[in-house]
């Protein structure tokens, strides 16, 4: 539904004078059940890249609040969505600074520290650079 979702998205991007470095497709290894997959990058505009990066964080607060031994299930499915989310903002081509913003809004320092600690090096490696962007 994801892979459906993303194609719907991206095919609507309209464009923007800022554009980040991304460049070719965005791939998405497979985890569990979920296949790996790829999306060619689309400028998104501002708005949209917004957007995207709010859904981000909010999709951050379930994937926190499903670690370690106080969810009510494991965060695998909840990781799964962050991923995606993540992919879907490079794959617009926005700006790191859109989600650093949206990031140091939603979280709070603990959060975005344990956010990180708890995501692969490469996604972990992509939220710091977009909170040092701010």
């Amino acid at each position: 539904m994801s892979v459906v979702l993303a194609t719907a998205v991206l095919a609507g991007c309209g464009s923007s004078s800022r554009r980040a470095e991304t460049t070719g497709p965005i791939s998405v290894g497979a985890y569990g059940v979920t296949p790996e997959r790829t999306a060619t990058t689309a400028p998104a505009s501002t708005a949209v890249c917004r957007a995207d990066a709010a859904t981000l964080v909010d999709d951050a607060h379930g994937f926190l609040a499903h670690l370690g031994r106080a969810g009510p299930y494991p965060a695998d499915l909840n990781y799964v969505i962050v991923r995606d989310d993540l992919a879907r903002f490079r794959s617009h081509r926005c700006e790191p600074v859109v989600l650093g913003s949206a990031l140091a809004r939603g979280l709070t320092a603990a959060q975005r520290d344990q956010l990180v600690a708890n995501l692969p090096s490469s996604m972990a490696q992509a939220l710091r650079t977009a909170l040092a962007a701010t």
